[in-house]
């Protein structure tokens, strides 16, 4: 196998980190005064451990690199390059042999991996990025609110692609898992449900459906780097940040992401989890998806960009929840007596229409009590009719006066009306009975 410095730094996707690695490995083959070639070899041969060799002398050997390179961090640190500067020159050479799989380790303490804090980086809060997010448009929101979410390094972020997103209608949050293009380890992210919302409709947006990425750009790459800084350039100044000269991209998330992972107290080796950066190993073991979501839950408490009520507002809206469910209570209290009292109406209104009924069916009888001019004649028509011949129906419980009648037609009509619901329960062969007596009696 050709070992080859070119062949590494081809594999670097991102421009400007080929360029950072191209001109460190430059500066140490140099330094050292080998060719790319030969320092591989050299390290290749280190790790091979000899026959006639005991295991301290090949550990000592294997460890030959870790100590050059220090040497050539402490050289870059003489010839007047900053700390920042002369760890960065380190990393290229770092990542040639995790490339071909022969890795350096540091070891704990090593001046090389120290760096210090910069004043280039505008100092991102999430005070600022609320503010960008209220005059950005929704392919804007969803930059801020994804970088919000992952701090990913900008060549990781912009290289998202659509089919990379989960299924969207889980409970947020949601886990989003990016393998990191600079050191190959996995970003155990989450999206969170204000980012789940804006890629709901955002992904329904992008027209060029050809382009796999989630920010295409008008080929098939997806947006660049600078495209993406200048947005957040011109939110800045729309949304009237000063950022004092100092550069805004996106990488000033990841550091927010991290100090916030402090503040929170979910801790560093946390937040490095879940942005993707290397951790040691012995934090790694018990770092598992679950705890992960809970952190980034308690993560999002002062990283939403959609801020979350202050006490006293939380208070006022607890007091109209209150307020409300009262309300819906007297209400259905209300509509309860309402049932009862339109119930009860029917309930009249039905007993008054029977008693209608009754007072109608009574009326005959009525009017016929008060066709007698005392209570004395109509004792004596009861009498009369009492001892008057008879023709009994005990079927129908009715007898039917024959006799002494002759001169009160009327009364007589009066008893047919008043038994009128009787008679028309009669069957053909009783009402042919009562027509044959009253023609005898006419014949008589």
């Amino acid at each position: 196998m050709q070992l080859s410095a070119e062949e590494f730094l081809e594999s670097v996707r991102n421009k400007s980190t080929r360029k950072g690695y191209r001109n460190g490995i430059k500066k140490f083959f140099v330094w050292f005064n080998r060719t790319p070639e030969e320092i591989l070899k050299l390290r290749k041969d280190d790790l091979t451990q000899r026959p006639d060799e005991n295991l301290i002398e090949y550990r000592n050997r294997a460890a030959r690199f870790e100590k050059e390179i220090e040497k050539f961090h402490s050289q870059m640190l003489d010839d007047g390059h900053s700390i920042n500067s002369a760890r960065n020159y380190t990393i290229g050479i770092r990542q040639l042999f995790r490339f071909y799989q022969m890795p350096i380790k540091m070891r704990a303490g090593s001046q090389v991996t120290r760096t210090v804090k910069t004043s280039k980086s505008f100092p991102l809060r999430i005070e600022h990025v609320r503010a960008m997010f209220n005059v950005a448009d929704l392919r804007e929101r969803v930059l801020l609110s994804l970088a919000t979410d992952l701090g990913l390094r900008i060549s990781d972020f912009r290289n998202i692609k659509r089919t990379d997103i989960p299924d969207l209608t889980q409970d947020a949050p949601i886990p989003f898992e990016v393998m990191t293009g600079k050191e190959d380890i996995i970003a155990y992210g989450f999206l969170s449900s204000e980012t789940v919302e804006l890629l709901k409709v955002y992904i329904q947006t992008i027209e060029d459906r050809e382009n796999p990425y989630l920010f295409p750009s008008k080929g098939e790459k997806p947006i660049s780097d600078d495209r993406i800084n200048s947005w957040l350039k011109k939110l800045a100044k729309k949304s009237g940040i000063n950022t004092n000269g100092k550069s805004l991209t996106i990488h000033c998330f990841r550091k927010m992401f991290l100090s916030a992972s402090i503040d929170s107290g979910i801790g560093l080796v946390a937040g490095k989890k879940i942005c993707g950066k290397a951790i040691p190993q012995s934090d790694d073991t018990y770092l598992t998806t679950v705890k992960l979501r809970e952190k980034f839950i308690q993560l999002k408490k002062i990283l939403t960009i959609r801020p979350t009520p202050q006490s006293d507002t939380k208070e006022q809206i607890t007091q109209f929840e209150a307020a409300i469910v009262q309300l819906q209570k007297e209400n259905l209290t209300r509509k309860t007596a309402a049932d009862v009292m339109t119930k009860r109406v029917t309930e009249l209104e039905n007993a008054l229409q029977d008693a209608v009924r009754t007072n109608e069916a009574l009326e005959p009888l009525t009017e016929f009590m008060d066709s007698f001019k005392s209570r004395e004649e109509m004792q004596s028509f009861l009498d009369s009719f009492r001892s008057a011949s008879v023709i009994r129906f005990p079927e129908h419980k009715l007898r039917l006066v024959l006799d002494k009648l002759d001169n009160r037609e009327d009364k007589w009509v009066m008893i047919s009306e008043v038994f009128h619901d009787v008679w028309e329960k009669m069957t053909q062969q009783t009402l042919d009975r009562v027509l044959k007596h009253l023609e005898e009696k006419d014949n008589r």
